[in-house]
């Protein structure tokens, strides 16, 4: 009778696993460190410290020396993947393995669950120690049976994915060094390529915005590092297996592409950068593409955005590009008189750029009728601190302002932006006091959306535009939309003064102080809105909201609050919210609002021009500086400094007539 032959090889198992076994027990030994044995420690330690720590904090197995377990998921995948691809790349190797009487689809089977094998197996030994651990001592305050299967499933998923994209990389190249790069490029291209198309449309494009960019934005979401940093945090089932599913059909994916080009794979392409001829261009252009890309973002960044540095930048990182990719194909630096492809490549980028550039296809100069828009989401986003800002992303999809008269007044703040040059270019963005971006989404009647984004270098430019749409009580409840949500729950309030902070959790008086702010804020002025914003947070409230997540939101206490303050004061919430003469040791005056940025260096200046400023550190005349009224419309800059290293502790407006003669005097 015939003979049967296996279609299981033992002796390729036994020879691999000679050869590169050594990551398997790596892997393995490096689990058990990090997880078995790290559970052992904290058991028979038994501080309750420690117990209360992992009590609160650690949420699964991710939570312990996460970031270690992240870097071999990364690693160990990459390293299975070259080593058992390995015998492709070597000349002598791929003779003789080819030459053996098997078929193309049973080497490569074998060689592919060969280096799987030292994935799956230590996640699996681990997996039963941690079983075992959880049966003989109680380690619930650590973890539990479905965490391991949480651990188990989401690991393998990611290093299956990894595995497969980094052996699909091994078909295509036939050197193991040019195979770990290109695998690691493979995984951070998603969010690489996207933020460098954002950030060059974000140099040449007025008014450009990330929002713009969604396709871009969501392409970077596919990178799977950024992905495992997520789903570790899961907070939806549904999403999470969504992804998870995702992932697998990716990897079915390209172990299906490793196949098929494994079976057309030429065995002389051993020891060649790309084993495919036809992927050569492809691969020479796609790295000249993206040192083009680069250089164009690092001249336009160092050299303040200008046009010309930035085609210089281009030039140059494609050149850079072209002649590294050809260098890699060919194996040598003697390629500096092949220049045919480049001057073709860099004249159709120089055309595209320049496309862009010059705003061939009308970008920056669309702005929509009135009779187009449904509702506009509006934002203004100043660069050091957005008091009342919520979470922008959450609300792309809502409009903040459908009134037509304040719509109105957006489109034409949009068109007096796009009138004056000097305002919105991403040139020269130097932030000062009142320097601020805004946003601008319009939500069209056909569905669309239109979104834009400019840097406006003082809000008294646009103020004739933006004070009634601030001052609306459109979007000042959308602005603090956090405290309206009846989803939400406030779970604490913390009231900061100068010099004391204390904490609110008893709900009775959080909700006293959400109600009186609700009030307070919508009689809020836009003189105090920006003023707030220059001066800084010497008084505020800050709330811990929990919605999905845990957030907290800073409120700056005004003065003009009086219902907060009212509160504040009735529940003996109130100290350290009024400065008294021995908080102070020093007060600054100036007639010159030119001086408001000084304020925070005057302390450490070396010399200080007493025509500019008036120093007070008598304590009787302290004491009746500190019960003047601040006053937005004042001309006359004030502000109090503490006795430890003279810190600034508030600064605000004054009007001349609230001044002690002998401060006027001063300045005559």
């Amino acid at each position: 009778m015939p003979s049967k032959t296996s279609y299981f090889k033992k002796e390729l198992w036994k020879q691999a696993f000679r050869s590169f076994g050594w990551i398997g027990i790596g892997y393995f030994l490096a689990l058990l460190f990090l997880l078995p044995l790290q559970i052992i420690m904290v058991k028979t330690k038994n501080d309750p410290n420690d117990i209360n720590y992992f009590r609160q904090h650690v949420d699964g197995l991710f939570g312990i020396n996460g970031e270690i377990q992240g870097i071999l998921f990364l690693i160990i995948p990459m390293l299975a993947a070259v080593f058992t691809s390995r015998y492709m790349h070597v000349k002598g190797s791929a003779d003789f393995i080819h030459s053996l009487p098997l078929r193309r689809s049973q080497l490569f089977t074998h060689q592919f669950l060969i280096g799987y094998m030292m994935i799956l197996v230590p996640m699996c030994i681990t997996a039963c120690v941690l079983f075992v651990l959880s049966g003989v001592m109680d380690v619930e305050f650590i973890y539990q049976s479905k965490d391991i299967l949480n651990w188990f499933y989401e690991t393998l998923t990611f290093t299956t994915f990894l595995y497969a994209i980094a052996y699909c990389v091994g078909t295509l190249t036939g050197m193991s060094v040019v195979q770990g790069g290109l695998s690691f490029i493979f995984i951070i291209f998603p969010a690489g390529i996207s933020a460098l198309i954002n950030e060059n449309l974000n140099m040449l494009l007025e008014g450009f915005s990330v929002h713009n960019a969604s396709f871009f934005s969501y392409s970077s979401n596919l990178t799977p590092i950024w992905w495992f940093i997520e789903l570790s945090n899961k907070s939806n089932l549904e999403i999470t297996n969504w992804i998870y599913g995702i992932y697998w059909l990716l990897s079915a994916v390209f172990i299906g592409i490793s196949l098929m080009l494994y079976r057309i794979r030429p065995i002389e392409s051993a020891n060649q950068t790309i084993a495919f001829p036809l992927l050569k261009p492809i691969f020479k252009f796609g790295v000249t593409f993206c040192f083009m890309l680069l250089g164009g973002v690092y001249f336009g960044a160092v050299q303040q955005q200008s046009e010309g540095w930035m085609i210089f930048g281009y030039i140059c990182g494609a050149l850079f590009g072209y002649l590294l990719a050809k260098m890699l194909i060919q194996k040598t630096w003697r390629v500096f008189d092949q220049w045919k492809g480049f001057m073709i490549y860099i004249g159709i980028s120089i055309v595209v750029i320049l496309s862009v550039m010059f705003d061939w296809y009308g970008f920056e100069a669309n702005v929509p009728e009135k009779e187009e828009v449904e509702g506009i989401y509006f934002v203004e986003q100043n660069t050091f601190n957005n008091w009342y800002g919520g979470r922008l992303d959450q609300k792309l999809e809502k409009s903040n302002i459908t009134n037509p008269e304040l719509m109105e007044k957006v489109i034409n703040l949009h068109e007096y932006i796009l009138a004056n040059d000097h305002i919105g270019q991403y040139q020269d963005n130097i932030y000062m006091e009142k320097s601020t971006d805004i946003e601008i989404i319009y939500h069209l009647k056909n569905g669309k959306r239109m979104v834009r984004q400019y840097f406006i270098p003082s809000m008294d430019e646009v103020e004739e535009y933006v004070k009634p749409i601030l001052e609306s009580k459109e979007y000042k409840q959308s602005s603090l939309d956090w405290l309206n949500d009846k989803n939400n729950r406030i779970r604490s309030v913390a009231v900061s003064g100068y010099d004391y902070r204390q904490q609110v959790t008893d709900q009775q008086n959080i909700n006293k102080i959400t109600d009186a702010l609700k009030q307070d804020y919508l009689k809020t002025s836009y003189e105090e809105m920006t003023h707030s914003r220059i001066y800084g947070e010497s008084k505020y409230l800050e709330f811990e909201v929990e919605s999905d997540q845990i957030y907290f939101y800073h409120v700056p206490l005004l003065d003009s609050y009086s219902k907060v303050l009212e509160v504040l004061e009735q529940e003996e919430l109130d100290r350290g919210l009024t400065i008294h003469s021995t908080d102070v040791s020093m007060v600054a005056i100036s007639n010159s609002q030119k001086n408001e940025e000084s304020f925070y260096e005057l302390p450490h200046m070396e010399e200080i021009d007493r025509n500019e400023w008036m120093l007070i550190e008598d304590s009787e005349q302290i004491e009746e500086l500190i019960n003047l009224n601040n006053d937005v419309d004042g001309t006359w800059e004030i502000a109090y400094y503490g006795p430890s290293d003279k810190n600034i502790i508030e600064a605000y407006q004054v009007s001349e007539d609230q001044l002690p003669s002998y401060v006027t005097d001063y300045f005559k």
